[in-house]
C-alpha cells in the first residue's frame, strides 16, 4: 500500500448505551486525551468546541516523538457522526470519523482513520525511505488500530450501562 491509495483503517464495536452518550464522549477533549497512548490533550482554539468549522490543537506522544496537529471539525452530526481532518482540510494528513448507530444492544460504534497526502512526520519518514513505503505505512496503521481499539475499549468504560 501506498499514500496516494490513501491507506485506512477502521475498528468497530457494539456499546451498551445510547448514542448520545457516547456521542457527548467523542466530542470532547478532554476526555478523550485519557484513554489511547497517542492523543495526549487538546485544547480549542476557534469556533464553539465541537461544532462544524471549529479548530481545536492535538498534542500526541509517541514514542519519544512528540508533535502538535490542528484539526478541523469536518462532520457533526449529533448522536450520528463526528468527523475531524488534521492539517488542511482540502488536503488533510488524516481524517478521523467516530459513525454511531443504535441497535437494539445498544449503539454500534465505527471510529476509521484515514491518511491523507498531507505532509506529516509519516510522509517525512517515507520520504527518507521511499523503498520502505509498505513497510512505514504498515506499521503506522497497526499503530493506530491498537490506539484505536483502546480508545473504544475507554468510551465504553466510561458510558457503559452496568
Amino acid at each position: 500500500m501506498r499514500m496516494s491509495d490513501l491507506p485506512s483503517v477502521s475498528v468497530e464495536t457494539t456499546i451498551d448505551a445510547d448514542p448520545s452518550a457516547i456521542y457527548a464522549v467523542v466530542d470532547d477533549l478532554d476526555v478523550m486525551a485519557g484513554f489511547g497512548t497517542e492523543f495526549q490533550r487538546g485544547e480549542w482554539v476557534s469556533g464553539r468546541p465541537g461544532e462544524l468549522g471549529s479548530v481545536f490543537v492535538g498534542h500526541q506522544k509517541s514514542g519519544d516523538r512528540e508533535w502538535r496537529s490542528t484539526s478541523t471539525i469536518t462532520e457533526r452530526e449529533p448522536d450520528r457522526v463526528f468527523g475531524w481532518a488534521v492539517g488542511d482540510p482540502e488536503e488533510p494528513v488524516a481524517q478521523w470519523t467516530f459513525t454511531l448507530r443504535r441497535v437494539p444492544d445498544g449503539t454500534d460504534v465505527r471510529y476509521d482513520a484515514v491518511l491523507g497526502s498531507g505532509e506529516s512526520g509519516l510522509t517525512a519518514a517515507i520520504a527518507a525511505r521511499p523503498d520502505s513505503e509498505e513497510a512505514i505505512i504498515d506499521k503506522r496503521l497497526a499503530h493506530l488500530q491498537d490506539n484505536m481499539v483502546k480508545t473504544l475499549e475507554g468510551i465504553r468504560r466510561r458510558v457503559e450501562r452496568r
